[in-house]
């Protein structure tokens, strides 16, 4: 069982190896990592753009429905990460060669029974909840187009392909982008539209990633132990996706039936500014988890554990360096963005931006029991958040009301946090064969 260096001088060289291997491990050189975040740039600037039209194009009621019915996209994509792209990235990459191509083409069978089940259940869920047939059928298809899109994205990444993510999510960012503002200037756009267009652009970047989707060996005796192991790994996952949405959006709509759904939308402009933090994130979402898995499987706990440091390090630096930035320029962003009626609501902005240092050191804690396949500890961690977000979030609303909802929601967060390092430390207390046979036995 590796242990944790004493001193400085013993950290630097497993840091040092670590970060070469970061920097050499996400695509050509460090050409990985820096055209994921630029990637990442892109894809945050032009959600940031779309909310923006969005929210001035409809006015806060129907930018408020709008975002009530990409909630339920949202909770699809969870699930997605959970079911199929989370294990994808963190197996995938650690496999030989033949086994490698036939383990992608299973999961591409996969993924095509999530997009449909997964689109007609949000198209039926809205349609019984709204009674509005065009908008669900428009929220439907945006979902499934959506999904798809995604996984593209995120599967090229596995196969070590950064730059074609690149010109499809510029291809999807772009015509999505100018077609809402096209919308919006001729008076045309409405919730239901604005999902189409969404649609529209999603379904063109997919078909122009199919000419890179790399070699595929379709072999129908490994379907089944590679849909176990997927399953092994993604079970606790996907319920870990819907703890997270329960958490993170739960509460939001409890505060909405409270406090009227214009809140939604006001919320959901303030999350918009934040994106530039989901920006580390889903940089290293896209880097470290291919890393981590071929880490272990190469040079096991001695190779892992150097990943998750650098990456906890760099995760919590790079969030709370920004946290500092909204938090002293929240009320100048959201009066530019949305309008001086908007600077009211800065503070939400500072109060949201303390969960991501914390939700990105957990972040790397989760690499690691992905990478080790015990994904049941995150799915404890997040339950355990999703309960206590559950258990609070109403009489918070109720007494508090916005500034209860933050409070619960840092609260939930921290203690993700908490339970994910006593959960990894008891991990890597075991022997080194019980920690890696569990990995062999998936």
């Amino acid at each position: 069982m590796p242990a944790y260096p004493r001193d400085l001088r013993a950290l630097a060289p497993a840091l040092a190896g670590a970060c070469r291997g970061i920097f050499a491990g996400g695509g050509r050189g460090a050409a990985g990592p820096a055209l994921s975040v630029a990637d990442q740039a892109l894809v945050s600037a032009c959600n940031f753009a779309t909310t923006i039209v969005l929210a001035h194009a409809l006015g806060l009621e129907a930018f408020g429905l709008f975002s009530t019915a990409w909630i339920a996209v949202l909770l699809t994509v969870s699930l997605q990460l959970g079911l199929v792209v989370c294990p994808m990235i963190s197996i995938g990459p650690g496999l030989p060669g033949e086994a490698r191509h036939a383990y992608y083409a299973i999961v591409l069978v996969h993924e095509a029974a999530f997009l449909a089940l997964a689109g007609s259940a949000v198209a039926i869920g809205l349609a019984l909840a709204f009674g509005d047939r065009t908008l669900a059928l428009a929220a439907g298809t945006a979902c499934a187009a959506h999904l798809a899109q995604d996984f593209c994205r995120r599967y090229l990444f596995a196969r070590g392909r950064p730059p074609v993510v690149l010109g499809i999510d510029a291809l999807n960012q772009g015509v999505k982008l100018a077609a809402l503002i096209l919308l919006s200037r001729s008076a045309m756009l409405t919730p239901a539209r604005a999902l189409e267009v969404i649609a529209a652009s999603a379904a063109l970047s997919c078909l122009c990633a199919i000419p890179f989707r790399g070699a595929l060996a379709w072999r129908a005796g490994a379907f089944g132990a590679a849909s176990r192991r997927q399953w092994q790994s993604g079970r606790w996952l996907v319920l870990t996706g819907l703890m997270q949405w329960l958490s993170g959006y739960g509460g939001l709509l409890i505060a909405g039936a409270l406090l009227g759904v214009t809140l939604i939308g006001v919320l959901r402009a303030a999350q918009s500014i934040l994106g530039v933090l989901n920006l580390i994130r889903d940089a290293l979402e896209n880097i470290v988890p291919p890393i981590a898995g071929r880490a272990l499987a190469q040079r096991g706990l001695d190779g892992l554990l150097p990943v998750i440091g650098v990456t906890a390090a760099i995760g919590f630096a790079g969030g709370l360096g920004f946290t500092a930035l909204l938090a002293l320029t929240g009320k100048s962003l959201l009066a530019a963005a949305f309008g001086p009626g908007m600077a009211a609501y800065a503070w939400v902005v500072a109060w949201y931006s303390l969960l991501f240092p914390v939700s990105l050191v957990s972040f790397a804690q989760i690499c690691a029991f992905r990478a080790l396949e015990r994904t049941g500890a995150v799915f404890a961690a997040t339950a355990a958040a999703a309960a206590l977000n559950l258990a609070f979030v109403y009489p918070a609303v109720r007494w508090f009301g916005i500034e209860g909802l933050l409070g619960v929601a840092i609260a939930a967060e921290v203690l993700v946090c908490l339970v994910l390092a006593g959960l990894l430390r008891r991990v890597l207390k075991a022997r080194p064969s019980d920690t890696l046979g569990g990995l062999q036995a998936a």
